[in-house]
């Protein structure tokens, strides 16, 4: 249905479809394909950048991680460490002066790594023998359950999660502490414990260790464990409390390389990565909207594009609108107007191309018509008219039906009946025949012609010849030309009955056959002298000889009249011939020209057989 409605649209908005298709509808395409793959290559790197710098952080964690317990490891082998944890403090054995100095090179020990190390807030040590060493600043606090959970892991050790410890002194300051707990065991009887240490990590510090230049400002990084335990975030509100968004923490627990979630109706992508011998992982997320922001300059680029290629589709447009279109629409106007017969019709010509070319030619076209017109035409429709006018004069077809009339009811009166009907039907001939000049009569007019005719040649030849005329109902008043049926039943007579019989019979019948109409002439006489293609043939054939004239000249009649589909056929019959006329049903004259029109059949015929 869309290619027929397209196909009856103008030449003006077919050429803008398609230079529409050909030019816009392609940088469209081409723009958004382009603007999803950078896209998607775009967020590809934004995620692959994310996972290199979660290695990254990874690696600073672990990196402190295994900096702090090999501190303590450290104090399990070093002999100075052992002295300090076992060596007496008071009575025998005691040595003021070396415990000092085991002391003061512990002190300087633990100085070298808090002065080193931003990340190591403080440190406290305990042995057997009951001496304590804190270092670094002086701070309060509850960590009793972490000392329990190390002397529970016999010398493992014990990371803790976040807790707060406060500093002490002239001015206080919350600080939340990452820990070490260690029970320390004598190196060579691993089951017995000669000390404790505890090494306390600055999260804000270890925050900014492991993300320094690895954290973008529009990213999130998490260290989260299994259970949602926020270990360490930029938002020190959230460090030591579950995680808020649980869909986050459902997929971390899941295993999740990579998801997305929303949260406050924006939209996050999120990258995980488990921290290698933990049950922490390591979160980083990205809002969507800074993806989208970094996107911005490829989608104005594309904007670009997509106007520039819009710009040069309507230059395009427009050239070919004025070059070709324009001058298209002009010519089919004019034609319109010569269709109408307006030979004022002219093209103007703006240049030499091909389209120019055919102005030109169709302005001469013109000329030359109206030059026939009013030369040949013009003189041949004159001479007509003056031969009409002669043959008027010589027969007043009034004057000749009222002397029939008057000559018909003489005859009644001198009870001379047969002739009576004789000059009835002859009547009847010569007003069908004549019918004031008309090209068209009724089905039913020319049956009745026929059948006057029949009954004036069934009296010439003295009952020697039978016929029938039937026409089915309702098909009286469809147009047909005039004087079709005289010719076949004419040529009946004179070629099919050599001999006349009693037997010699024509019949004539009319039916309605779909869109058309159908009247069969048959008799029993000897037949068609050829075979019916071969005749079929003849009555398409020009014949030399001039034979066949009536036949042929009926059959050229029609087909100029009704259309190339209609006209006379013969038809294959085991007695006599059988001649089938085939007209479209029309019951008026307009009716007739639109079928004409449509078929696209030049409604031109003569009127060679006019009265």
């Amino acid at each position: 249905m869309s290619k027929c409605v397209f196909r009856h649209w103008s030449l003006r908005w077919k050429s803008v479809l398609i230079l529409l298709s050909l030019i816009l509808i392609p940088a469209l395409t081409i723009s958004l394909l382009v603007y999803y793959q950078s896209n998607t290559i775009l967020k590809k790197q934004v995620i692959e950048r994310n996972e290199q710098n979660l290695r990254h952080i990874e690696s600073n964690l672990l990196g402190v991680m295994e900096e702090v317990e090999e501190l303590s490891s450290y104090m399990i082998y070093s002999q100075e460490f052992r002295q300090y944890f076992t060596l007496p403090v008071e009575g025998a054995g005691s040595d003021p002066e070396e415990m000092q100095r085991l002391r003061d090179h512990i002190r300087g020990f633990f100085t070298f790594h808090l002065n080193n190390k931003p990340y190591f807030h403080s440190a406290q040590i305990e042995g057997v023998n009951g001496v304590q060493l804190h270092l670094g600043e002086r701070i309060s606090g509850n960590e009793s359950m972490w000392e329990e959970a190390a002397q529970a892991e016999l010398g493992r050790v014990v990371w803790t999660n976040p807790y707060v410890l406060t500093r002490t002194g002239w001015e206080t300051e919350d600080y939340t502490i990452l820990s070490l707990f260690r029970v320390i065991n004598n190196l060579y009887d691993i089951t017995e414990p000669i000390g404790n240490v505890r090494i306390r990590l600055d999260e804000r510090e270890l925050f900014h260790h492991m993300t320094s230049r690895y954290l973008h400002p529009n990213d999130e990084m998490i260290l989260m464990q299994e259970n949602g335990l926020v270990l360490s975030h930029r938002d020190p509100h959230l460090v030591g409390e579950m995680y808020p968004n649980q869909e986050v923490v459902q997929q971390v627990h899941e295993g999740d390389a990579f998801f997305q979630y929303e949260t406050n109706g924006e939209v996050y992508y999120a990258i995980t990565r488990n921290v290698e011998g933990t049950d922490m992982s390591l979160i980083s997320t990205v809002r969507e909207e800074y993806i989208l922001d970094e996107f911005k300059g490829i989608r104005q680029t594309m904007q670009i594009i997509m106007a520039v290629a819009g710009g040069i589709g309507l230059i395009a447009i427009a050239g070919f609108m004025l070059t070709i279109i324009k001058p298209i629409t002009e010519l089919t106007k004019e034609t319109k107007r010569l269709e109408e017969g307006d030979f004022a019709a002219q093209v103007k010509v703006r240049s030499q191309d091909e389209i120019g070319q055919l102005g030109s030619r169709f302005n001469k076209a013109v000329s030359q018509i109206q030059r026939l017109i009013d030369t040949k035409y013009t003189l041949e429709i004159q001479n007509k008219e003056s031969e009409l006018k002669a043959l008027q004069s010589h027969i007043n077809p009034h004057f000749l039906y009222n002397t029939l009339d008057m000559i018909r009811w003489t005859a009644r009166l001198e009870k001379a009946f047969e002739t009576g009907k004789s000059i009835e039907h002859l009547s009847r001939l010569f007003r069908i025949s004549l019918s004031q000049g008309k090209l068209y009569i009724t089905l039913h007019d020319e049956m009745n012609y026929v059948q006057s005719y029949l009954e004036l040649q069934k009296r010439r030849l003295g009952g020697q010849l039978t016929f029938s005329v039937r026409m089915e109902a309702g098909i009286e008043r469809s147009l047909i030309l005039k004087l079709i049926l005289q010719p076949l039943v004419e040529n009946c007579l004179r070629h099919g009955f050599v001999e006349i019989k009693q037997t010699n019979t024509i019949r004539i019948r009319a039916y309605r056959n779909g869109d058309f109409v159908v009247i069969d002439v048959l008799d029993n006489g000897i037949g068609l002298q050829v075979d019916v293609d071969e005749f079929n043939y003849f009555l398409n054939t020009k014949d030399k000889n001039g034979h066949g004239f009536a036949l042929r000249n009926t059959h050229e009649r029609l087909k100029k009249t009704f259309g190339g589909t209609c006209g006379l056929l013969a038809v294959a019959t085991k007695e006599g011939a059988h001649i089938r006329v085939c007209i479209p049903y029309v019951e008026s004259e307009r009716e007739h020209r639109k079928l004409i029109d449509k078929e696209g059949v030049a409604h031109e015929h003569t009127d060679a057989n006019r009265g």
